[in-house]
C-alpha cells in the first residue's frame, strides 16, 4: 500500500460534485443525507441547505460531522468540523467562482432560508482503488 498525495486527494474532491453527509441529532442519533457540495485547495467542503433541514439543526447543537465522497475509483472518509456561512462569506465565495459546478445553485441564492455551511477537515482518509489500494491519511490541513 502506498499514500496518495494532497493533491490527488485535492483533484478527487474537485471532480466531483455529490457527497454523503452525517451528522449527530439532539438525542445522539445519526442522520446523513445526500448534498451536493464544493472544495477548497485545503480540503474544506461547503454545502447549501435549508435552515430548516435535519443537518442545519443538528449542526447548529453539534458542529462534528462525517462525510463520504465515493465512486468505483475510489474514495474520501472525512471528519470535520461545520459552520455557517456568513452573507458576506457567500458573497465572496460566488465571486470567485467557487460554486460553478453546481448548476441550478443559483435559484436558492435569493431564498432566505438558505444557509452554507463550511466544513473543515480534521481527518481524512483517502483511497484510490486499484490492484494495490493506495490508502492515505491526513491529518494537518492549511
Amino acid at each position: 500500500m502506498s499514500g496518495t498525495s494532497k493533491q490527488e486527494l485535492v483533484e478527487f474532491m474537485e471532480k466531483r460534485f455529490l457527497c454523503v453527509l452525517s451528522t449527530v441529532n439532539k438525542d445522539g442519533r445519526p442522520e446523513s443525507a445526500f448534498v451536493g457540495y464544493v472544495s477548497s485547495r485545503n480540503q474544506e467542503i461547503i454545502i447549501g441547505t435549508s435552515n430548516k433541514s435535519r443537518k442545519f439543526k443538528n449542526i447548529t447543537g453539534n458542529k462534528s460531522v462525517a462525510v463520504v465522497i465515493a465512486d468505483q475509483t475510489g474514495e474520501v472518509q472525512y471528519e470535520g468540523q461545520a459552520e455557517v456561512l456568513t452573507g458576506l462569506d457567500y458573497e465572496s465565495l460566488v465571486s470567485e467562482g467557487r460554486f460553478g459546478k453546481l448548476p441550478g445553485l443559483d435559484k436558492y441564492r435569493n431564498d432566505p432560508t438558505q444557509v452554507y455551511l463550511l466544513i473543515k477537515p480534521t481527518w481524512i482518509r483517502f483511497i484510490l482503488h486499484g490492484e494495490a489500494d493506495q490508502i492515505t491519511e491526513f491529518t494537518e490541513f492549511a
